[in-house]
Order: structure tokens, then sequence, then C-alpha cells
């Protein structure tokens, strides 16, 4: 990827912290805390399944290789993301918050881990993502603390 597509890739991406950043303003100082709050945890599924498209799109571009595997690594955002949708909506978990902040925190983290792993060669991609990562884990252990 050239440079100029490295750095809007770099500002798209630190652009999507905004919601974040936002949302967690708003719990912190209670501006419909409740409703960042769920707003936060569906933001935050939502960009996790966005991940796994990353992964989709290099393996179309390498026409070369076997990519089943990757394709269906690629499925795992979504579909967990999707989970945790679905679960907020189950009259038993309606008040599993601090559960999905957690679930949804460590399902970034275990992401970033399978990329450093998987996209060795696209370092430029690696420092972005653990930047954003840090970030976004960061809320969620904010709103964690002060849901309790």
């Amino acid at each position: 990827m050239n440079l100029i597509s490295q750095y809007t890739a770099q500002r798209l991406g630190f652009a999507g912290l905004v919601p974040f950043i936002v949302l967690t303003l708003m719990a912190l100082l209670d501006f419909n805390g409740e409703l960042a709050i769920s707003l936060f945890i569906l933001y935050s599924a939502i960009i996790f399944s966005f991940l796994g498209g990353i992964h989709w799109g290099l393996c179309m571009v390498d026409a070369d290789s076997d990519h089943r595997r990757s394709l269906q690594w690629s499925m795992v955002p979504s579909v967990t993301g999707f989970a945790v949708l679905i679960a907020t909506q189950l009259p038993i978990c309606r008040d599993s918050t601090l559960a999905f902040l957690a679930v949804l925190a460590l399902l970034h983290l275990f992401w970033l881990n399978y990329e450093r792993r998987k996209l060795n060669t696209h370092s430029w991609y690696l420092e972005l993502r653990g930047r954003l990562t840090f970030t976004v884990v960061a809320l969620h252990v904010i709103l964690l603390i002060i849901s309790l």
C-alpha cells in the first residue's frame, strides 16, 4: 500500500475512535449514561465485526494461495460481534453490561494478537492496530470501572 493510502487509513482509523471517546465521555458525565454505554457496546461490536473484513480483503488480493483457513477465521469477528449483540437483547442478559464490555475488550485484544501472528508483513498496519486497540480497550476498561 502506498504512503498516501496508509495515511488515509490512519486518519480513518483514528476518526473511528471518535464515537468510542464521545460515548465514554457521555457515560462519565452521566449524560444519558445508560444509553451511551449501550451505544458503546453496539459500536464496539460493529467495529470488531469490521476487523474480519480486512482479512477477507487480503485473501481476495492474493489469488495464488489457498486461503480457506484465513477466510474461515475472518468470519470470527462478525459472528462473535453479532452473538454479543443478540445476547444484549435477551431478557436474561439485560443486566450484563459489565460482562459485555469485558467480553468485547477481550475480543479486541484476541484479534490484535491473531493479526500480529498472521499479518507480520504489514508493520504499518500492525502499529496502527496496536494504537487503536489499546485506546479502545482502555475505554472499555474505563466504562467497566464506572459501571461497577
